[in-house]
């Protein structure tokens, strides 16, 4: 296999070479997974249990693989760590089956401080992935509390989330609740009142930069899950 220097399709993550066990041997497996997940998003690779399984397995072996089959990953145990990363546990990403998994800004903290402590993925021939430039940024605009709403910042956010790029794909009807958890930051039992709250906050950003677009896209959301805000 020829050496990349990143993943074009699926089969670039069989090329990816294992961190040095002592590395990584003290990190939780939800860390990892959020390394992980960062990695396939980075590379726009689907988040699949399958590849997730791959990218995990081939990066950190001894802590996702079979008991007595070390060459084999243990997709129960990925399985498990995804779990744990949902907003009722560690809040560090939304999942769904059929689409994936997605970091969320807590998320992205823990797999940047991952990123400063490992460096980035290996692959064969020593060749390094580069890491983005806007990775520490992304990191710190979440854990900053600015004094003041910067409605740039609050449309940027909401054009970097799933459900937007499903929509700017004319693929908004495959949508679901979790997604719009995912742009709202918010837990699936969380309050209709503080769900509601949060779509304010993101209209009104909207309406102050005067985005009949981002205005259009938040009114369906309205539409197509009254219900689940309400709830």
């Amino acid at each position: 296999m020829a050496n990349v220097s990143t993943v074009h399709s699926k089969r670039d993550l069989l090329s990816i070479r294992p961190f040095d066990r002592h590395s990584y041997e003290q990190y939780a497996l939800t860390s990892l997974t959020a390394y992980c997940v960062f990695w396939l998003q980075e590379w726009n690779t689907t988040t699949s249990e399958e590849n997730l399984g791959v990218a995990c397995h081939r990066m950190f072996p001894s802590k996702f693989c079979l008991v007595g089959w070390p060459e084999f990953p243990d997709l129960k145990r990925i399985g498990r760590s995804v779990l744990q990363m949902r907003p009722k546990y560690r809040n560090l990403a939304t999942s769904a089956s059929s689409k994936g998994v997605f970091l969320n800004q807590r998320g992205l903290e823990e797999a940047a401080a991952l990123v400063k402590q490992l460096g980035p993925p290996i692959f064969e021939g020593q060749v390094r992935a580069s890491v983005p430039a806007s990775l520490n940024e992304r990191a710190e605009r979440g854990r900053a509390k600015p004094r003041s709403v910067i409605p740039e910042d609050i449309v940027a956010k909401i054009q970097n989330s799933q459900i937007y790029k499903l929509y700017e794909a004319s693929r908004f009807h495959e949508a679901e609740a979790i997604d719009l958890i995912g742009l709202l930051e918010v837990y699936d039992h969380t309050p209709s009142t503080e769900k509601k709250r949060k779509m304010k906050e993101l209209e009104e950003a909207a309406k102050e930069l005067k985005d009949e677009r981002m205005l259009m896209f938040l009114g369906q959301i309205k539409e197509r899950f009254g219900k689940y805000l309400n709830r």
